[in-house]
């Protein structure tokens, strides 16, 4: 678990206290409860954005070693 996880469990945390009091009254401006809500959201696009980044990486990673190995098998059939 990485730190952009954790901050979006603490700002989920945060924006269901804020839904709840804004519900049930004498809250904070529907500002605040807005700005949290929207920053856990942004937190947890980011998290995921980075992980397909990583992901996409293993793939291509993936792909260029069975182009290379596929490589050497062409040379190995083609020895005279």
């Amino acid at each position: 678990m990485n730190w952009k996880d954790i901050l979006f469990w603490i700002f989920l945390i945060l924006a269901v206290f804020f839904l709840l009091w804004n519900i049930f009254g004498n809250s904070p401006s529907e500002f605040i409860t807005l700005l949290t809500i929207i920053f856990m959201l942004l937190l947890k696009v980011w998290s995921v954005s980075d992980r397909q980044i990583r992901a996409d990486m293993r793939m291509k990673e993936s792909f260029n070693k069975i182009g290379r190995d596929i490589e050497l098998i062409k040379r190995g059939l083609k020895v005279k």
